[in-house]
């Protein structure tokens, strides 16, 4: 994942977010085909996103372990905004918030807020019994490490799931201008994490005494 992550990431910065940056410039609030210039670019976004979680569930099949804990291609930013192996979806509503929706998309995201709510604790639950059914059973000498990971990635791959379901209802719900502005603002959310001058201040931040 981490040759993956980083081609991923290098993809995203250009040439991807420069096309939709000057699709939004050149295109006005009123576009919305998805047969538009604005509009293929957005969706282009939207694809790099869906196929970054595409390749986390290819590698939740291969290592189960590793796809729901923090990979070592993650920046020390990113690492408080992990849930599961990867962003936490609340994370892309409060991003679409911030952008100050229409009264119609706020009540689509306040729908996409309460799925979140009612599937995030569910699918934390089911790593923690995992991981107490292991523990137990590792207590008493009959730990079933196959039964373990294959939990381990049902959970995985029930978090991409939510996340490609939330990003995907969200683009939708937006649709046309107002989706290209979200897709650019979640992007250069995800880019800002690997960014090496904010993570100089990031690491200044954290050696500062007394901070």
């Amino acid at each position: 994942m981490r040759e993956f992550f980083a081609a991923w990431l290098c993809t995203l910065r250009s040439p991807l977010l420069p096309l939709l940056r000057r699709a939004l410039s050149s295109s006005s609030s009123s576009s919305g085909g998805w047969d538009d210039p604005l509009s293929s670019a957005a969706a282009s976004v939207e694809a790099h996103f869906q196929a970054h979680w595409s390749a986390l569930d290819a590698a939740a099949r291969q290592d189960p372990a590793q796809a729901v804990s923090a990979g070592d291609w993650r920046s020390p930013l990113e690492l408080p905004f992990l849930w599961i192996g990867d962003l936490h979806p609340s994370l892309v509503t409060s991003l679409l918030r911030s952008l100050s929706p229409s009264p119609r998309l706020l009540a689509a995201t306040d729908r996409v807020d309460r799925r979140i709510r009612a599937e995030v604790p569910g699918i934390s639950d089911r790593l923690r019994r995992a991981q107490e059914a292991f523990i137990s059973a590792e207590v008493s000498g009959a730990a079933d490490v196959e039964a373990f990971l294959k939990e381990l990635k049902g959970v995985a791959l029930d978090a991409n799931r939510l996340r490609r379901g939330v990003l995907s209802e969200l683009v939708a719900a937006a649709g046309g201008y107002q989706a290209a502005l979200f897709l650019e603002a979640l992007s250069r959310f995800v880019l800002s994490m690997h960014d090496p001058e904010v993570l100089r201040r990031f690491d200044q931040c954290r050696a500062s005494p007394g901070s």
